[in-house]
């Protein structure tokens, strides 16, 4: 271990550069100007319209499964997934089966992480394709 901590100070500048007081000014202006670049970048017509594609896909694909009704706390209320289970069931769920599979993944916090995967594909698939199309160019 000393080996290495010997090699690192013999062979690359960290404690200089740590130590100089022009370090933090670098990493300011460095940080700046990759901002500045990032702006531009997206500043133009066709980013613009995928980065407003994406947003607005995501937040649709998002409020749309969750809305459905599967949650922390079991069936919401008036939700789709209610409805379901009073038409289709009645006060009898069967165990084992997609419903009960979907309640179970919602109540024990699964669901979360899988729609944000789910919508986060479908949201790049989207803005993938207006930029392949050219809308605002």
């Amino acid at each position: 271990m000393v080996a290495i901590a010997h090699l690192l100070a013999d062979r690359l500048p960290v404690v200089t550069m740590l130590t100089s007081p022009s370090w933090s000014e670098d990493m300011v202006h460095w940080f700046a100007s990759l901002w500045q670049t990032v702006l531009e970048w997206a500043s133009q017509p066709h980013i613009r319209a995928a980065l407003l594609a994406w947003i607005i896909t995501f937040a649709i694909i998002v409020i749309i499964i969750l809305g459905l009704g599967f949650g922390p706390a079991g069936i919401f209320a008036g939700s789709l997934a209610a409805i379901f289970q009073s038409v289709m069931y009645g006060g009898f769920t069967p165990a084992g089966g997609v419903f009960a599979l979907l309640t179970s993944v919602g109540m024990l916090g699964l669901l979360v992480p899988w729609v944000l995967v789910i919508a986060v594909v479908i949201a790049t698939a989207v803005a993938g394709i207006v930029l392949w199309v050219g809308v605002g160019q």
